[in-house]
């Protein structure tokens, strides 16, 4: 049976963080293309939900292709006999079901994949952690933005005052888009990074 090619997922990812970053490049980069400093915001703010939703459809393809080279760990996880060589729908419907993977952090994640994936293939444990904080920080501000609940402020106002020593709560996109939005490239690139990190086992 042929087995997942890890290098295509990565390929993808990072090219549509590639783009996504040129993206940016042409809109916020560019003065005379979005004038209006509302209209930043609204593309800085949904930005990150775009970029933390290509993530997410990066891992979950990643852990199915990992189980699909070797379903051992799995298998003795979950106590079943399971075939040696499952397809990768079997791989999709066994891990995942008809249920949603949600992932509180990076450590979250690494802890799920060291359970069903392999020490040879399990590439989340090559995340390291200064890039799995950038990520963890980035999504306190996307469940910020996609709730706007107490508890996500509360998260917020804790990450703004230990990453940045900002005691305000201010909007995600104007934090964002400070400093010719900086801090907002160094979460693209924590992104970037973490798919060139979890290339090592490939």
């Amino acid at each position: 049976m042929r087995k997942a090619n890890l290098t295509k997922n990565h390929d993808w990812f990072e090219q549509q963080i590639d783009l996504h970053r040129a993206f940016l490049d042409r809109t916020i980069g560019t003065p005379r293309v979005i004038q209006e400093w509302n209209d930043k915001f609204e593309i800085i703010e949904g930005s990150v939900l775009r970029i933390c939703a290509l993530w997410e459809s990066f891992i979950i393809e990643e852990l199915i292709d990992c189980l699909n080279l070797d379903c051992s760990t799995l298998s003795g996880h979950l106590k079943l006999n399971l075939p040696k060589d499952m397809s990768k729908d079997m791989c999709e419907a066994v891990l995942i079901g008809d249920r949603y993977l949600d992932f509180k952090s990076v450590k979250d994640l690494q802890g799920f994949a060291r359970k069903v994936l392999c020490k040879e293939n399990n590439p989340f444990d090559l995340i390291e952690d200064q890039t799995a904080k950038k990520i963890d920080d980035i999504y306190i501000i996307r469940n910020y933005i996609s709730h706007l609940s107490k508890k996500s402020e509360t998260k917020l106002r804790q990450m703004y005052k230990t990453s940045y020593r900002l005691s305000k709560l201010s909007r995600p996109g104007d934090v964002l888009i400070a400093h010719n939005a900086h801090r907002f490239y160094q979460y693209i690139e924590a992104f970037f990074q973490s798919s060139r990190q979890m290339r090592g086992i490939i």
